[in-house]
């Protein structure tokens, strides 16, 4: 083979992990194709909320580090109420924890329909449900005051009354809307595959300023000392001011920045979907390390801060969780499993939880200091 056919040739097997993420979600916002990769959990206060594809369940993390408690799960039976596929990220407020589907055709001539439900915090109870988008939820949305605030991949983004459900504003984009937003002092942070960063105000979506790029943006902005930082499908990361969408730096990766990144103390923390991680100084744009990853990384990553080091953790598409010190970048310990890491890992106290895609085990949760495995969602018994 010569060179030019053996550069073609490693171009494509580097690229074909990404076409497929890619038919995947032309897949996702244009049929009703099992959406398995972008099933997504949070913990509050001790309670696992998950999308589990079937259901949405609350579990209560138990303090001996034995199996979580059920506590709830919508609907309880599946089979018997076909509300459709839970795959987006759950929002939690003191009341109410708020999940999307999108609920199959009821007949033949119908078409399934897209619904953002909000469930009781403490009983799983449905309060209210909303079915005015067009299109399927890629992500989860954001809660503040008293709106909860999604995107859609009809191209809007919607504002609805955290109490009633009711729309309050949507705001249209020239394309679909994956991202979940940031909302920070009253304003809603949110990209679209129209290459646009968009401020929005909170109370009715009226629009601050917008920030154009050279690539989608499908990720969650972060935010530290009034300065914004996201990655986008253009392989480049950005430096925003929040106040007046002004670019003040952009640093260049490998390849596109799919999921949000993370930022402490100055240094603003990335992983492209090559799988290499970047720490970069949040002043300057300039890098301070790199690390490949043997892998292909759609999610974005999650950090975790302790009184000794501070650590990174990166899930990849061949199911590996690794853990990166934080300082200066090296692999402290990596787990291989089955499956696929397709979400961004969740760290809460000392374990880190991970959702897994085409596998049993769809949670997993391990120490964060070693990577040892507690426990895996569901026991082989309950499956």
């Amino acid at each position: 083979m010569s060179t030019v056919g053996k550069r073609t040739s490693r171009r494509w097997s580097k690229m074909l992990p990404l076409l497929i993420l890619t038919a995947l979600a032309i897949l996702l916002t244009g049929c009703a194709a099992q959406p398995t990769s972008w099933a997504g959990m949070r913990v509050v206060e001790g309670v696992i909320y998950a999308a589990d594809i079937q259901q949405v369940v609350a579990m209560q993390v138990q303090d001996d580090d034995s199996y979580p408690r059920e506590i709830w799960a919508f609907p309880p039976d599946p089979k018997e109420e076909r509300l459709g596929l839970f795959y987006v990220t759950p929002a939690v407020s003191d009341e109410y924890v708020i999940v999307a589907s999108q609920v199959p055709a009821s007949g033949f001539f119908s078409q399934p329909v897209n619904v953002v439900w909000a469930l009781d915090r403490e009983t799983g109870q449905e309060v209210w449900r909303f079915n005015g988008a067009r299109a399927q939820y890629v992500e989860g949305g954001a809660i503040a005051g008293d709106l909860f605030v999604i995107g859609n991949s009809d191209g809007n983004v919607y504002a609805l009354d955290l109490e009633t459900g009711r729309e309050v504003w949507r705001h249209k984009t020239a394309h679909r809307v994956w991202a979940t937003p940031l909302i920070h002092d009253d304003v809603v942070y949110i990209g679209s595959m129209d290459r646009h960063l968009y401020a929005l105000n909170l109370a009715d979506g009226a629009v601050l300023w917008d920030f154009p790029a050279d690539g989608a943006f499908a990720g969650t902005p972060a935010w530290e000392e009034g300065h914004l930082y996201i990655g986008a499908f253009d392989n480049r990361l950005y430096a925003i001011d929040a106040q007046t969408g002004t670019e003040e730096w952009r640093f260049e990766g490998s390849n596109w920045f799919w999921g949000g990144p993370v930022v402490h103390d100055g240094v603003v923390y990335a992983v492209d979907v090559d799988g290499n991680a970047y720490a970069v100084d949040a002043q300057e744009g300039v890098k301070i390390w790199k690390r490949s990853l043997d892998t292909t990384v759609r999610a974005g990553l999650a950090l975790y801060v302790d009184e000794d080091s501070s650590q990174i953790f990166v899930g990849g598409q061949n199911g590996t969780l690794y853990a990166l010190d934080a300082a200066e970048g090296f692999v402290m310990w990596s787990t291989s499993r089955e499956g696929q890491i397709l979400s961004p890992p969740v760290v809460a106290e000392d374990v880190v939880y991970t959702t897994v895609s085409f596998d049993a085990e769809r949670i997993r949760a391990a120490l964060t200091a070693n990577g040892r495995t507690i426990w895996v969602y569901p026991l082989p018994e309950q499956e």
